[in-house]
């Protein structure tokens, strides 16, 4: 089990050029992935986005993306001669000179530098390609150890959990008996009332069997059953390595449906009462479980 809140950094060097990257994410219903990167990392956003998309399910993932150069680099020189020239015979038009030819560079540069241009070699495209896959996999790999480390945490509460709804349950299941018979006689006791104030009589089989029909209403021995059942299916899932969230979001609903179907029918406050407690553990892991990958 994985959460979906974490964050991861990484960061790599080569030919003078240090690429980091930082993931970090919180959760979501599904997987929304926002990158934010300089100009010339846009055609490696691709690379980033499959990489993440092969390791992460769910969660809303935020990636940052930089790209610090040393310049460290061989650098080439661009003469512009038009813009020399210009300058040469601007000192010879002020009689600083009688001939362009015979106007030294260190004249020239005293006017303005900017005749000679340097650049650092440019950056190779696999230099950032190789750059940018080896930062993403280091963050992605402290992400996702951040993300595991929190899902532990979070199955071992659940699990928990998981422990207070079967001993709630087995004390429902304990009750459930003497729910239905306390049902059957209150209901005996109040159609024997009213049939004494109608002055009305019934047969004893017609009888019996009409109190039969309405206590098998109060009845929740199939709930309980169904519930237990959905217990298992959750402890299960905890343990699958893959994502579970939303599987776990759909345990629970059916979970949740079983308990009300079974304060609807039980007519019994003890049941009652556990019932509330069914809810309120369930509620709690829903909680938790919106967390979860």
């Amino acid at each position: 089990m994985k959460s979906m809140t974490g964050f991861g950094s990484g960061t790599a060097t080569k030919d003078g050029i240090t690429c980091t990257v930082e993931i970090k994410s919180v959760n979501a219903r599904f997987l929304e992935l926002f990158i934010r990167s300089p100009k010339q990392m846009n055609p490696f956003e691709s690379i980033i986005r499959r990489m993440i998309q092969d390791r992460i399910t769910r969660g809303k993932v935020e990636v940052s993306v930089s790209i610090q150069d040393a310049g460290e680099r061989p650098k080439t020189f661009t003469i512009n001669s038009v813009l020399r020239k210009q300058i040469q015979e601007l000192l010879v038009q002020e009689e600083f000179y009688d001939d362009p030819k015979k106007v030294p560079l260190q004249a020239v540069n005293s006017i303005s530098n900017e005749w000679i241009q340097q650049q650092d070699t440019p950056i190779a495209e696999e230099v950032l390609s190789d750059i940018v896959k080896e930062a993403t996999t280091q963050a992605l790999d402290a992400l996702i150890a951040m993300r595991t480390a929190e899902g532990q945490h979070i199955n071992q509460d659940l699990l928990e959990r998981i422990g207070t709804l079967e001993y709630i349950i087995t004390k429902i299941d304990t009750n459930k008996a003497g729910a239905v018979e306390a049902y059957r006689e209150h209901i005996k006791t109040k159609i024997q009332e009213y049939l004494i104030s109608l002055e009305a009589s019934i047969s004893e089989d017609r009888f019996i069997q009409e109190i039969a029909l309405l206590a098998d209403k109060t009845d929740i021995t199939e709930e309980i059953v169904r519930f237990t059942s959905h217990v298992v299916q959750l402890k299960n899932t905890l343990a699958d390595t893959n994502s579970i969230g939303r599987k776990i979001d759909f345990i629970l609903q059916e979970m949740n449906r079983e308990v009300n179907t079974i304060g609807s029918k039980a007519m019994d406050s003890i049941i009652t009462e556990f019932v509330v407690q069914l809810k309120c553990e369930l509620e709690k892991i829903r909680e938790q479980v919106q967390n979860v990958e």
